[in-house]
């Protein structure tokens, strides 16, 4: 061992060694930091659901709305949006009928027509002619006063989520 430090050959390899072994200390010193930083999104917005009447079933024998009776309505919504967007619920907003039954309305008459509201409360992701939970029922109130205005009216249901 002591030729080894004697030549200028062991010098330079104990010296090579000895600064080997000083860099891969120093290799793993490191100091602890913290840091911060930022970026930038945007979010979209909703788009208008559109809410379809899928089927209509009357309570009378003879498949329309008479004076005392009702319909139950099913639904299907359209999603025309890129995300999932919530319908909470679905309500009828107003009906009207052509100029030939003015007054068998909502407007004219809003207590001639009672209607339920269907609480969907459901998350629709994009798509069409999605299904429904749930129904509304449109019942024609018998208020004992003449409602021959609305014979053979074609009504329009109007629905509000």
């Amino acid at each position: 061992m002591r030729r080894l430090f004697t030549t200028k050959r062991g010098v330079a390899v104990a010296a090579t060694v000895a600064t080997m072994l000083a860099a891969s200390i120093g290799a793993y010193a490191y100091f602890s930091t913290t840091g911060a930083g930022s970026g930038s999104g945007t979010v979209g917005s909703s788009t208008a659901l559109a809410i379809n009447q899928a089927t209509i079933s009357y309570s009378s024998p003879e498949n329309a709305l008479m004076p005392g009776t009702s319909a139950t309505v099913t639904f299907t919504v359209d999603n025309p949006s890129t995300g999932h967007q919530q319908l909470g619920t679905i309500s009828v907003s107003s009906i009207s009928t052509d100029p030939a039954h003015l007054g068998c309305d909502s407007a004219a008459n809003p207590t001639w027509f009672s209607t339920t509201t269907d609480a969907v409360g459901h998350d629709y992701a994009p798509g069409l002619g999605q299904a429904v939970t749930g129904s509304i029922t449109i019942t024609f109130n018998d208020l004992n006063v003449s409602q021959d205005v609305c014979k053979g009216a074609p009504l329009t249901f109007h629905y509000a989520a």
